[in-house]
């Protein structure tokens, strides 16, 4: 069975969604945390199988290929890779499918004591 998007309305990997690639949510917990932030998802602690898509990241965020040069020749050498790398510090940005009430902030409400 293939990992699945914890993104809110996002059908990547599902049955009837697209065959996406996914990664895991970093390690450093302040990257983390900005994932959680970005995918609205500020109440929930990833798990070792939680995964975001590629469909949540821009292009700039990863690498598709690979690039060697030769020591003896001192040619460049490009080669596609099978899956893509994700940079380091990439953080998801694109959620199309996000509902309003996960995008905007909720302004919580004055305690008693302070409308006194």
């Amino acid at each position: 069975m293939p990992s699945l998007c914890c993104v809110p309305n996002c059908n990547g990997n599902y049955r009837k969604g697209p065959r996406v690639s996914i990664f895991s949510f970093p390690r450093d917990k302040v990257l983390a945390s900005q994932w959680l932030r970005s995918i609205k998802r500020d109440n929930c602690s990833p798990t070792a199988s939680s995964r975001v898509c590629e469909l949540h990241f821009t292009e700039d965020d990863f690498r598709r290929e690979a690039s060697a040069t030769d020591a003896q020749t001192g040619i460049r050498v490009t080669a596609p890779l099978k899956k893509p790398v994700l940079h380091p510090e990439a953080v998801p940005s694109i959620l199309p499918n996000c509902p309003t009430y996960l995008s905007t902030h909720k302004h919580s409400r004055p305690t008693p004591d302070s409308k006194k």
